[in-house]
């Protein structure tokens, strides 16, 4: 019995492990400015 527990918990650990790490890296990128962007405007013919 107690080796079923082991697999079970083995494999559990080898599922959940690479979804933390692609979680962990997707929440990295997410950046938010606080800090509004000023467009500067443009000059040309077509604005």
């Amino acid at each position: 019995m107690n080796v079923y527990i082991f697999w079970i918990l083995f494999f559990g650990l080898w599922g959940i492990v690479p979804l933390m790490i692609i979680k962990g890296r997707t929440d990295e990128k997410t950046n938010i400015k606080t800090v509004p962007e000023i467009k500067a405007k443009k000059k040309g013919w077509f604005n």
